[in-house]
């Protein structure tokens, strides 16, 4: 049968419209109403649609939705507000049938209700967004407690048992194939990967967590294939042997109403059978193509770190990879190349280059240059024009406010107490013991034998008195 026949031909117009992302929200908020109510009144999903879409009603691209269906501007003739949108995206999903609407007996209340092929298609919309780990079902160890039970007790549910065998066989395989080819895409991802932090990240946060540990180690520990392989196929053989357990079985897929002559019945039952037998004589091959993969993909991690962490970081090394970067988004990275980067003709100089011979001189004695008279006051006046520019730069109350703060509350302050953090402060200090006798200078300076070095600057061996305390000892 044609999949349109079993849908609406118009039922994804919806999310190929202006407005999709709106009206994938609105069906998540559809989907939560099913999942909470077992009756949805057009009003309760109304306000829900309201209360979880809220201001996102309003970006509803109005312009759009009279281009896409023609009937919107009538629809919006109250006005553009939250409800009317509600009651909009409602009306669009009744039309393209993702909602029908039925009437409670004896009242005029409408409700919504979601045809089965909704249902299916809201849970595979919302697992596709939904970023919580999956755990790993135990296929294999289903597979044989079902087999197993069944075989012992022989009672009438060893039809249900062989059909639970064969769903879990088939999920087991989807699972192993998914993991394959899941490995194959982060294989291919390194390619993408500039920095060593990406590969780390796409390793341990993205393949190990949701893809080796999830479904690669329980395979290899608590749901191994090679534990359970040998007795689920001996249960299996016993079955194709003994012709009373079939014919058991039989009856019961009869009784259930999924056949309604006995070869039928068997013949299904034979085909479940050697279909999970073929499927477990063929595991090891499956597994052994995924260790394969898995191999080669940890390898050429490591051999793409090992690349990235040795590679060239000289300037040629980062024009290579800027040129790499650019190689992916030619156009916009030609704009930013030709903005900011300066290209010049370069070329080496070889054998075949024109040659001219140097002339060459013969040296001559050049006479000696005099040495300029040194002035023996020279020191003197130096110092003398060091404090005339110091004293223009640092006046008398700056001086006095550093003293202040290096004393702070002391009445004695060491030089070997002094911290220096730049020049300037250095300069102040000088200054400040040059100033030691003049008048409104609150301390005194005592000059001892030797030298202390404060951070590095080395001053003389001194200390500090306020003149108050000018006792001291």
């Amino acid at each position: 049968m044609n999949l349109f026949d079993r849908l609406p031909s118009n039922l994804f117009s919806i999310l190929v419209s202006k407005n999709k992302a709106l009206y994938a929200e609105a069906l998540f908020v559809l989907r939560k109403a099913f999942k909470q109510h077992m009756t949805i009144s057009k009003s309760d999903l109304v306000a829900m649609l309201i209360a979880s879409l809220d201001e996102a009603l309003l970006d509803l691209d109005l312009e759009a939705e009279q281009l896409e269906f023609e009937e919107t501007e009538e629809e919006l003739k109250s006005g553009p507000g939250q409800s009317a949108t509600a009651h909009l995206i409602l009306r669009r999903l009744m039309a393209t049938k993702w909602i029908e609407v039925e009437y409670l007996p004896d009242s005029f209340e409408e409700i919504i209700t979601l045809p089965d092929y909704t249902i299916k298609i809201l849970d595979l919309l919302y697992s596709l967004t939904d970023d919580s780990v999956r755990e790993y079902n135990s296929y294999v160890y289903s597979t044989y407690s079902a087999l197993r039970t069944a075989d012992t007790e022989r009672d009438d549910f060893m039809y249900n048992a062989l059909l639970t065998a064969h769903e879990n066989t088939l999920k087991l395989v989807d699972e192993l194939k998914s993991l394959h080819n899941n490995i194959r895409r982060y294989h291919q991802a390194l390619n993408d990967y500039l920095t060593v932090n990406d590969i780390l990240k796409g390793h341990f946060d993205e393949y190990k967590e949701l893809i080796m540990d999830r479904i690669y180690h329980p395979l290899k520990t608590m749901d191994s294939v090679p534990r359970y392989k040998i007795p689920i196929m001996k249960i299996l053989s016993d079955w194709l042997s003994d012709s009373g357990i079939r014919q058991k079985m039989a009856e019961q897929a009869i009784q259930r109403g999924k056949y309604i002559t006995a070869d039928d019945a068997m013949e299904d039952i034979l085909y479940r059978i050697n279909e999970i037998s073929d499927i477990y004589e063929d595991l090891d091959d499956m597994l052994a193509e995924i260790d394969r993969k898995r191999t080669a993909y940890t390898r050429a991690s490591m051999e793409k770190m090992r690349y990235l962490l040795t590679t060239d970081r000289s300037i040629k090394g980062k024009l290579v990879g800027i040129l790499s970067a650019a190689a992916s988004d030619r156009e916009k990275w030609s704009e930013i190349l030709a903005d900011n980067v300066n290209l010049f003709r370069q070329s080496y100089i070889d054998e075949k280059s024109p040659y001219v011979k140097p002339n060459r001189m013969g040296r001559k004695e050049g006479k000696p240059l005099a040495l300029a008279a040194i002035d023996e006051n020279i020191g003197d006046q130096a110092f003398k024009d060091f404090l005339k520019k110091a004293k223009k730069q640092y006046s008398h109350s700056k001086i006095m406010a550093f003293m202040t703060d290096l004393m702070k509350d002391k009445y004695v302050l060491n030089s070997n107490e002094i911290r220096l953090a730049n020049d300037d402060e250095f300069v102040m200090l000088v200054l400040a013991t040059l100033k030691k006798d003049e008048n409104g200078v609150f301390y005194r300076v005592e000059f001892k034998d030797g030298h202390d070095t404060c951070d590095g600057y080395v001053i003389p061996r001194m200390r500090f008195i306020r003149r108050e305390q000018a006792n001291v000892d």
